[in-house]
This record gives structure tokens, sequence and C-alpha cells, in this order.
């Protein structure tokens, strides 16, 4: 019987036993505060708190409930456990990255901008073709234990690529992107920007419309129902907008580039349920872009494909479900919120066009010439070497929708990138003096 003691046995011998298997592997050794010392701090806190439950194991005398409650506690921890298995890899990875160091510096960069200091970046190959990224992983159980006080304090961040674009150095602007979550989570920001839309009375009157609208769209659900559904939906598209924008005022034109060879090639104006339609983003991020300044840049240094991606921009959809449009509509009319919070977040750490064009464009002519762009006088940003190598390889695989995706494939220009950022890092670092 579930939570009798043959169970109670059972489980406490599992959740045991796994956590000193966990304990034993090798991977789990210090870190020397190098990356994944927060992961692996993060792990040991798990462990900590399980071993903590299992000491508060009620005997055969606690009531029914106790027992079967306790019993499943620990069929839940036991699920995390497994999840913690796959930590071990993830910290193995640190010590042997598949990217190189120096998009592994300009990560970390993006990371300062959009979480803040106190970070700890591990970046993982995924058997997924896509990115992703995972804060705090075990939280749930840690926190959850009475009287348990964790040790992390730096935020561990695992974010995930498809290792196929290890070598990729100029689609790493996408990690800017996934990096954007773990800065929405950090700073609350999509319950700011929640909080002044549902302030705004124009949109919560659209808003009500809309959920009359899809009422009859779905007669089996009542409108409180179909408020929460809408409410969620819009959260997601929201989550993802921002980290749009995030990204574009780290790395300017170059996520971009990297968006629309990456995701363009998925979906079009399809709107989901988590993502919006990517005519949509487009859109945005265009929007984004001059509001920053970077019309003139985009129209000097890739007019074609700017041209086209502006046509994708204003793609308007075939007639959808009604609540689509309403997001659309009300997303487009309130996009200040999104370039307002982004700009806040980022702050003095944006790509400034006013700086970072001359420093691309030096870059760029290097790189043509398969000169590594570290600088010529003085060190060049990592982010504008990153944009200058965007615009290298569309001057070299040509300003249209081919030559976007020409640029991404792995060669000797993403290498030469890779090891600007890397040397031009050390040389801020160390001052060009030393």
């Amino acid at each position: 019987m579930d939570g009798d003691a043959a169970d109670l046995e059972l489980l406490v011998a599992n959740t045991t036993q796994e956590v000193s298997l966990l304990r034993a592997d090798r991977r789990l050794e210090g870190m020397d505060g190098s990356r994944g010392e927060a992961l692996r701090q993060h792990v040991v806190d798990l462990l900590d708190a399980l071993d903590l439950r299992i000491a508060a194991a009620p005997d055969s005398s606690a009531p029914d409930a106790v027992r079967r409650a306790f019993a499943r506690t620990l069929r839940q921890c036991t699920i995390v456990l497994r999840g913690a298995h796959a930590a071990l890899p993830w910290l193995a990875a640190t010590r042997e990255p598949n990217v190189n160091l120096g998009s592994l510096y300009l990560t970390e960069e993006f990371a300062k901008a959009l979480v803040g200091d106190d970070v700890d970046l591990v970046v993982v190959p995924s058997a997924e073709a896509m990115y992703s990224t995972t804060s705090w992983p075990f939280s749930a159980v840690i926190d959850g234990t009475p009287g348990f006080t964790p040790s992390a304090t730096s935020r561990p961040i695992v974010l995930n690529y498809p290792l196929s674009d290890s070598n990729r150095v100029l689609l790493h602007a996408l990690f800017a992107h996934e990096l954007g979550h773990a800065g929405v989570a950090e700073h609350e920001l999509l319950d700011t920007v929640e909080t002044s839309l549902y302030a705004d009375g124009e949109f919560v009157e659209a808003f009500a419309e809309a959920v009359t609208e899809m009422q009859e769209e779905w007669p089996a659900s009542t409108a409180g129902r179909v408020t929460v559904t809408l409410r969620e939906i819009l959260g997601g598209w929201l989550e993802e907008l921002l980290c749009d924008h995030l990204a574009t005022q780290v790395v300017g034109p170059a996520f971009l580039f990297a968006f629309a060879a990456f995701v363009l090639p998925l979906s079009y104006g399809e709107p989901g349920v988590v993502h919006p339609p990517t005519s949509l983003r487009v859109r945005l991020i265009l929007d984004h872009l001059a509001h920053l300044g970077w019309t003139e840049h985009l129209d000097a240094t890739a007019p074609g494909i700017t041209q086209w991606l502006n046509e994708v921009a204003n793609w308007t959809p075939p007639e959808t479900q009604p609540h689509f449009a309403f997001f659309r509509n009300q997303l487009l009319s309130h996009s200040q919120l999104l370039s307002d919070n982004a700009a806040t977040r980022v702050g003095p750490l944006t790509l400034d066009p006013t700086t970072a064009v001359d420093e691309a464009g030096e870059a760029a002519e290097l790189l043509e010439a398969l000169i590594l762009p570290v600088g010529l006088s003085t060190p060049l940003s990592p982010r504008a070497i990153l944009l200058g190598g965007w615009q290298a390889a569309i001057s070299q695989h040509g300003d249209t929708a081919t030559g976007l995706v020409h640029s991404i494939a792995g060669d000797q220009l993403h290498d030469l990138v890779g090891k600007a950022a890397e040397l031009t890092t050390v040389w801020q670092a160390w001052g060009p003096s030393r």
C-alpha cells in the first residue's frame, strides 16, 4: 500500500542510494571557483536537502495520511534526483567546453548586461537542435525543504545550444535572447510589463472584448477560464518579446541576422501558444533597432536583407482566431513598454551604435582580409567584433536571404571572430600598456 512500512522502506533506500551515487561521482568534485561552481553547489544543496528530508521520515506509528504524504514527496524527489544526473555532464562540459573561449567571453558579457554580475554560466550542447536556458533547476525541492538553507548564492544558468552550432560563432548572438529569460526572471521584468499593460484602460477594454469573442469560439469554457487562458498565452508572448528586445539592446543588428537565419526557416507567421508569430517578432526587432539608432547602419551594410526582413515584418497574416489578432494589435501598439524595460535593464551596457558602428566596420575590413580583428590601436569591443563578423560574412556571401544562410556555415571567419573576441577580452582586462 502507498505509504506503508514496505513502501517507505523502498523509497528511503532508493533516495539514499541515489544521493550516495551522486555524491560519489567525480564530476561533482570542487571546481576551484571556475565556471560551474555555483551549479555544482546547487546540486550539493539538493543532496543536502534530501538528506534532511530522509531524516524526517515518519515511523510506522505515524498516521496513514502523514506516511502517504511523505511517500509522495519522496517519489517527486526521485524524479528530481534523476534530473540531477543530467547536471553531471553539464559540469564536465565546463572543463572541456565545445564552444571556443571567445564565445564564452561574449556570452558572459551578455549575462552581465542582462542578469547581473553574480551569475555562473554553464554553456553545453543539447541533443535537441534548439537553444534554451535553465536557471536554478532544483530549487523547488531545495526551497521546499523545511529548515534547510542553501549554500549556492550565485545564479547557475545552464545555456543549451545545438551541437551543430558549436563553431557557428555568428549564431551565438542568439545566446543573448536565451540569457534574457534569466534576466526576466531575476529582475521580474514580465511582472513589470504586465502590471503596466493591465493598468491601461484601453487595453483592459480590448481584452474584455477578446474574452467575449473567444467564448463564442470556445463555447464549453467559462469567461473565467477563457480569461486565464488568454493571460497565459499573452504572458508567454510577452516574455519571448522581452527577450528579443533585451538581446537587441545588447548585440544590436547581430541578433536580427542570427534570429532571421535560425528562426525563419522554422516558422513564418504562425502564432503559437508560447511563441508569437515570427513575422511579428521581426517587426518588433526592427522597430527596436530603429529606436536605438541602427537604421542607417542597416541600410548601409545590408540593404537587401533589411528590405526583405521589412517585407516579412509587414506581412499580413490570414484571418485567424480573434485572440491572436488582439494580441498582435495590442503588442504593436504597446511596443514602447518592451523597449523601455529593455533599455532600463541593460542601461549603459547597451551596444551603442555611435561607437559600435566604427568598431564593427574596422573589424569587418580586417576580417575580409583574413586578419584577426582585435584592434589596430585599441581593443575592439567583443560585441562590435561579432557585428563586424556579420558584416564581413554578408559582404562575402551576398546581401540576400541566401547570403544570410551561407553566412552561418562554420568557416575561417567564425574562427577569427571567436579568437578575436577572446584576445580583445584579455587585452581589455590587462590593458594595452602591459
